[in-house]
């Protein structure tokens, strides 16, 4: 702005000055040098125009980059709040099953519901809860569950196997199988563990879900036997 300005006065005063004999060219060379300085002059105005603008272009895309960055954030972070949303839904559910079912009947019923709620938000084909006696390795219950698209599992393991892949860090074989151990601490020897196929790494927010199952399982199978003395 002050080039242009200092530009706008040499122009005005160019009249003045040859009127007054200050110039000591003729009239025609000294507009033609003030007209060469004016589009010199115009010239490098325009590149500084084009650079501020550039510049400003820049700052936009940086701008619409970490505007871009922020909702991607956000809605991670309204994502991970649906999905902690169903999670307390769900575990309220669990809750509420947390008394001494009637009859063996009725503690199949609440395995079921709990590994079907597993199901849904692990989004798996299938998964079985087995009760062990780690001292005998003897298999004390066993249920599984299905989801809808899902036909009946036909997995094959034995006990120290599943023992032996809870312990693994990874959970998880080669034949994609995964245990789950529960965390429960009885007086006495019987432990659940959980059963489901896993062809990636599972997901550490399904995994808490997870072993919140398995240990619901587990505590429903030990009011079962505490209340009726008998397995």
């Amino acid at each position: 702005m002050l080039v242009f300005l200092v530009l706008v006065v040499t122009i005005i005063s160019t009249p003045l000055l040859v009127k007054r004999g200050f110039s000591f060219f003729e009239e025609e060379t000294w507009e033609a040098i003030l007209l060469l300085a004016q589009v010199s002059l115009a010239w490098n105005i325009f590149r500084l125009y084009e650079k501020a603008v550039a510049t400003r272009e820049e700052e936009i895309k940086k701008l619409e980059g970490e505007y871009q960055k922020r909702e991607k954030e956000l809605l991670e972070a309204f994502t991970y709040l649906g999905k902690i949303n169903v999670q307390i839904s769900l575990i309220k559910d669990f809750m509420k099953k947390i008394k001494t079912p009637k009859d063996r009947g009725e503690m199949k019923k609440y395995l079921d519901d709990i590994l079907h709620m597993a199901i849904t938000i692990s989004r798996k084909d299938w998964m079985t809860v087995r009760i062990i006696n780690t001292e005998n390795m003897q298999t004390v219950a066993e249920h599984r569950a299905n989801s809808s698209k899902s036909k009946e599992n036909n997995f094959k393991i034995g006990n120290r196997e599943m023992m032996e892949m809870a312990r693994n860090k990874d959970l998880c074989s080669k034949r994609n199988l995964c245990v789950l151990p529960s965390a429960g601490s009885k007086p006495y020897e019987e432990k659940a563990f959980l059963v489901f196929e896993e062809k990636k790494t599972v997901d550490r927010e399904i995994l808490d879900f997870l072993k919140a199952a398995v240990n619901q399982c587990e505590v429903i199978h030990t009011l079962y036997v505490l209340g009726h003395g008998k397995k």
